[in-house]
């Protein structure tokens, strides 16, 4: 087997971390998105709630 390089196993190395950090990056990405809906489909239903508690108590 040929030796390898020493420069090759570095360019290996980062481009290892650079694809790492961008799948991380972009599953980050996605579950913030998923979460902020949910938040705000809280809040939406929370303000509803108190709408119609409003209503009612009346």
């Amino acid at each position: 087997m040929k030796d390898l390089n020493s420069g090759y196993l570095a360019l290996g190395f980062v481009v290892l971390v650079f694809f790492g950090l961008q799948y991380w990056w972009i599953s980050m990405t996605i579950h913030n998105g998923q979460t902020r809906a949910v938040y705000s489909n809280k809040n939406k239903t929370d303000k509803a709630r108190d709408m119609l508690e409003k209503i009612f108590r009346s």
